[in-house]
């Protein structure tokens, strides 16, 4: 199916995640996840050569639209004993449940949420990744229950740029050339090159084998230390699943604030000065220059919910079609999802000239939206 703005009624190659679980001793485990979204091919081409009066340096770029590769997770896991150990690497953050089993095949509808991807509430969309290391383990409590829990210190989400550039011609007007730096909430460096500035945690309680319910929480500065500013990102979430014979209930809430954005708004512009400058006509005739900076996504408090209600129909004529024939426990899960996002006080627009912010728009936000679909499932994940 395709989802991306402007497309066709065709097939999307929507992702391939190569993974590797490798049990180095009984107390050494290395795991990693590497994405493929939309990727058929990276192409990179690089010169250098000796001219006439200098050197040409170029560069070609070759590669399919919306292609995407990514690192989703990469860590080294250190046994303690007694189910406690050390987790060190490229993890996620446990704030909910969704970052933490953000795979495709967990899920029975292939759209992800609005909470966590499409309209994300938590800091950074999902996969959410961090460098960083913690604890991971659990207890027993009594005859059933047990209680896991993760608590990692990480670099943090931190406020990063992409450029994008653009090459236009016009007639009759000069040609453009136009830079556009998008500044936004991004995974923090794993350079080394950015203090460990966040901290988060998950506690999950399991009376039963039935299902969980689990607080989370995480806290850390946003704001990259090129601004005078320093602010924070606080969220918490509730999560929980639950599984009555056939019946399957699972949900998710998070709550995050990005403390004061109109001073971080009035920071960036005290910083970088002026939101557009362009050449004028009588300092380039042929051709226009143009570079925009522009800061996206940054609201004062995000929050919101989704909820899967489905249920595990299991008849005996299917295991015994042509869907079903081969498989020890073939299934049709019918599946209603429930979405709901606020975002409020969110710059909209920001221009500023010598420092000074000339425009800021703000605005509130909520969005909501129903799925509902049957899945089959041949084997269980």
């Amino acid at each position: 199916m395709n989802d991306l703005p402007g497309s066709a009624k065709g097939f999307t190659f929507r992702r391939f995640v190569l993974t590797a679980d490798a049990k180095l001793s009984d107390r050494l485990r290395v795991y990693s996840e590497t994405e493929l979204e939309r990727l058929l091919e990276i192409e990179v081409e690089k010169d250098a050569s000796r001219e006439s009066g200098g050197v040409r340096f170029g560069q070609e770029v070759e590669g399919n639209n919306h292609a995407e590769i990514g690192v989703e997770q990469l860590w080294l896991q250190y046994n303690l004993g007694g189910n406690q150990a050390i987790r060190a690497g490229i993890i996620l953050p446990p704030l909910g449940r969704f970052n933490i089993n953000h795979d495709d095949d967990y899920y029975d509808v292939p759209r992800r949420t609005l909470v966590d991807r499409d309209a994300p509430v938590i800091p950074v969309k999902a996969a959410w990744r961090e460098a960083g290391a913690g604890l991971v383990g659990s207890f027993n409590l009594g005859a059933q229950a047990k209680l896991n829990y993760q608590a990692y210190v990480m670099s943090g989400s931190t406020m990063n740029f992409n450029l994008e550039h653009v090459a236009q011609t016009r007639v009759p007007r000069r040609s453009k050339q136009e830079t556009e730096v998008e500044v936004s909430l991004q995974s923090g460096a794993v350079d080394g090159t950015q203090n460990a500035n966040a901290f988060s945690w998950r506690a999950a309680i399991s009376p039963r084998l039935a299902g969980e319910i689990a607080v989370s929480g995480y806290h850390g500065k946003y704001t990259p230390q090129f601004m005078t500013i320093s602010e924070p990102i606080n969220a918490w979430g509730l999560d929980g699943k639950w599984r009555l014979g056939g019946f399957e209930i699972e949900g998710e809430g998070i709550y995050s604030t990005f403390g004061n954005t109109r001073d971080v708004a009035r920071s960036f512009a005290q910083t970088v000065a002026n939101s557009t400058v362009e050449t004028s006509s009588a300092e380039a005739a042929q051709l226009e220059s143009e570079i925009e900076l522009e800061l996206t996504g940054l609201a004062r408090r995000r929050y919101g919910m989704w909820t899967d209600f489905k249920y595990h129909w299991r008849p005996a004529l299917l295991k015994n079609s042509f869907l079903g024939r081969g498989f020890d426990d073939p299934q049709i899960i019918p599946i209603v999802r429930y979405d709901r996002v606020w975002i409020r006080q969110q710059i909209d627009e920001l221009a500023f000239r010598g420092g000074v912010v000339t425009t800021m728009d703000v605005a509130n936000r909520e969005q909501h939206r129903i799925t509902a679909g049957i899945n089959f499932r041949p084997i269980q994940n």
